[in-house]
């Protein structure tokens, strides 16, 4: 749970300062934009799916091609199911101060535009290798929340029955044990 008070803290000033010292690659901000979509999804944003229109663009039109922006949607998934995966796993814990905190990002003062441009709050554009229509990237899911809970808990019920059945099998194997009696 610190760790992700921590990575807030750290994605936070990532966010506010546009000439940071030494600018995460682009799958580190995929993972990054995943691990806050996560967290807004575990502590149920209002903000949520807004975020996550904002994060997906960012996906298409930063990546370079194809391949990069599918990796960049493998990494903002990983991220997303991590941070979601740990918060239920602490019980939600603090997400009051999480809710408070990603409501407040500085990405929600940025602006997306119907051909998938970004204008980002400190006024940087971004601009998509091609053109796309932005709302199709993200279809508002009410139930975004009751399915990745339902997700994770079928995964950790696989998860004790593997284990359950590991525990079942027995460690002897008849060929040693009628060599036993020679030792």
């Amino acid at each position: 749970m610190k760790f992700l008070i921590a990575f807030i803290a750290v994605f936070a000033s990532l966010c506010s300062s546009s000439q940071a010292a030494s600018k995460p690659d682009y799958y580190e901000e995929m993972y990054a934009l995943g691990t806050m979509s996560g967290l807004g999804l575990a502590c149920k944003s209002q903000k949520y799916h807004k975020y996550e229109l904002l994060a997906r663009a960012m996906i298409v039109s930063k990546a370079a091609n194809d391949q990069m922006q599918k990796e960049g949607m493998e990494r903002y998934n990983a991220g997303k199911a991590e941070t979601f995966m740990d918060m239920e796993a602490n019980n939600f814990a603090n997400c009051g101060d999480i809710r408070n905190s990603f409501e407040n990002q500085k990405i929600f003062q940025s602006t997306l535009y119907s051909d998938g441009k970004i204008k980002l709050y400190d006024g940087t554009l971004i601009t998509p290798r091609k053109a796309y229509q932005a709302s199709s990237l993200y279809t508002k899911d009410p139930e975004a929340f009751i399915k990745a809970d339902a997700a994770y808990k079928k995964y950790v019920a696989i998860a004790k029955k593997n284990a359950q059945n590991s525990e079942k099998i027995p460690l002897t194997d008849a060929r040693y044990e009628s060599m036993a009696g020679q030792f």
